[in-house]
């Protein structure tokens, strides 16, 4: 018998902005090298849900952990050395450093040798396929590529777990396609676990172990992606009434 160890761990989670309830009592496990899709309509919950993770929000009810470690309350600095890395739905560039410096910021945070770490920084970037452009400044990056660095930053902090919001918004399919491509790949490699935010319904079906729907902000599916995209109760979340033939 495996036994799984729980990398993460939502117990109980509410949130309110003003009036407004953002989660109601939500409850996640996330086992250790598993790889969440976490989707939903627009104001569902999903990033208010992850911010909390990132330690941005804390919750009106309920707490959650990482690796056995309550976050409630903790400076998200801190969150670094736990093995916790982000990517931002937008993206923090700073656009008058090159790219490779960008990335060495994050290399940074583990190698403290600055030489070194854009060295590190560089062969992270060649792993995205920017190995190229290392040297040119951010502020030059289309859309694309700027995800594509985001990715090489998260990489390069060797994270146990990563949280990713939105990385594929406002990309083309075919860059959709490389993006899904490359995280899959790291995070098989990796054994990192995972949650990972998108919109679209079938965005994540074939990344992710498991995908988990909220809508106003209430958990209303989890389970495996094929099954869950087929859930009635998630169809009418995104479409409204409507029943699969």
């Amino acid at each position: 018998m495996i036994l799984m160890v729980v990398e993460i761990r939502i117990d109980r989670v509410s949130k309110w902005f003003g009036g407004i309830k953002a989660l109601d009592n939500v409850s996640l496990e996330v086992s250790r090298g598993e790889v969440i899709g976490l989707i939903g309509p627009n104001g569902s919950g999903k990033t208010t849900l992850l911010n909390i993770l990132r330690c941005l929000l804390k919750p009106d009810r309920g707490w959650v952990e990482i690796s056995g470690v309550r976050l409630n309350g903790m400076d998200p600095e801190r969150l670094a050395d736990l093995g916790v890395a982000s990517i931002y739905q937008f993206p923090r560039v700073i656009k008058d450093l090159t790219v490779a410096e960008n990335v060495a910021l994050a290399v940074l945070k583990r190698q403290k040798n600055l030489w070194r770490a854009e060295l590190l920084a560089i062969e992270y970037l060649k792993d995205v396929g920017l190995g190229g452009k290392a040297h040119m400044l951010a502020a030059k990056l289309n859309r694309y590529e700027v995800r594509l660095m985001e990715l090489a930053r998260a990489m390069a902090m060797k994270p146990r777990v990563l949280l990713i919001d939105e990385l594929l918004s406002g990309l083309s399919e075919e860059e959709q396609r490389e993006i899904r491509g490359l995280v899959r790949s790291y995070l098989d490699s990796s054994g990192a676990t995972a949650i990972w935010v998108e919109h679209a319904i079938g965005s994540l079906v074939r990344e992710v172990d498991r995908l988990v729907v909220l809508n106003y902000g209430s958990l209303i599916a989890d389970g495996e992606p094929e099954k869950v995209i087929r859930d009635q109760r998630v169809i009418e979340a995104y479409l409204g009434s409507y029943t699969i033939a």
